[in-house]
């Protein structure tokens, strides 16, 4: 019933064609194969800026129809509180494509080091992580209060401080 979280790499990302919101990006999260995720983040995150550094996926999500396509994630972003200004979560310079995100100091819970490859939907998991994940005065990714890291540090947002990720 554990939630995992991967360092991630956009390596293609395109507008759909039928949709104003909608992104359709090839990330690579060290599988040996890209997942095809879709994103909202059009109005909000150029082009360059998808395709810019790495990211933080959800990554045992069910995969759910968009459009006429299956995404296979969710790429983590920060959002104030009218979703007008959002921004992707990025892991320090240096880690690793694959990499799982954890809990500093690796306390037990819902992120612990043993998750499932996919969540079950009836369990409602990711609706019991997902608000409490908010960044912190310093912009850095908190669940429940504990920093979310990768071995290089804290994942982090540009600007946004004390709002909610998802």
């Amino acid at each position: 019933m554990m939630s995992d979280f991967r360092v991630a790499k956009i390596v293609e990302c395109k507008p759909h064609p039928d949709s104003e919101k909608l992104y359709v990006e090839q990330i690579d999260l060290g599988e040996g194969r890209l997942r095809t995720i879709g994103s909202g983040l059009k109005p909000f995150c150029s082009l360059d800026e998808m395709l810019t550094g790495l990211c933080v996926v959800y990554a045992n999500l069910k995969p759910r129809k968009m459009c006429d396509f299956q995404s296979e994630g969710m790429v983590m972003c920060a959002s104030n509180e009218e979703h007008t200004h959002i921004e992707i979560m990025r892991p320090p310079e240096g880690s690793k494509v694959g990499e799982r995100v954890v809990l500093e100091g690796n306390p037990a819970g819902e992120l612990s080091q043993e998750y499932q490859a996919v969540l079950n939907p009836k369990k409602k998991v990711a609706e019991a992580v997902l608000p409490m994940l908010k960044t912190n005065q310093d912009c850095e990714g908190m669940w429940n209060g504990v920093k979310l890291v990768t071995s290089k540090g804290a994942i982090k947002c540009k600007t946004l401080k004390d709002v909610h990720v998802s």
